[in-house]
């Protein structure tokens, strides 16, 4: 019962801590999604902050599948910015940040997933 209780407290901490669960939750104020979804602004330093999480940490279960959750959800974020139907604009856009998301962050963050 000790050693399961420990268990909760310390995989509780390491989700406290984590930069890919606080992303998950876009209510999170000054984390990458926060910022694309809310104030659909692409924060490249936020994006690098979270690749180096990501390439420097150990993810667990959770932390991977909120991962795939983020990819896809940047992937959508340019797909609305770009049908003119759609009310969200990245205000930042530009085809240079779309291309270091689509050649190199987005790659960086697959290839750890890929490994898992």
């Amino acid at each position: 019962m000790k050693k399961r209780l420990k268990k909760q407290k310390r995989e509780q901490g390491v989700e406290d801590n984590s930069l890919i669960i606080k992303n998950k939750d876009d209510d999170v104020e000054d984390t990458f999604c926060y910022k694309l979804f809310e104030e659909q602004y692409f924060d490249t330093d936020k994006i690098k902050e979270l690749i180096n999480y990501v390439l420097f940490n150990k993810l667990n279960v959770k932390e991977i599948g909120i991962l795939k959750w983020i990819i896809s959800s940047i992937d959508n974020c340019f797909l609305y910015h770009k049908d003119v139907d759609d009310y969200y604009r990245i205000k930042n856009y530009s085809k240079a940040i779309e291309n270091k998301w689509d050649t190199d962050w987005k790659l960086k963050l697959t290839d750890v997933l890929e490994k898992k």
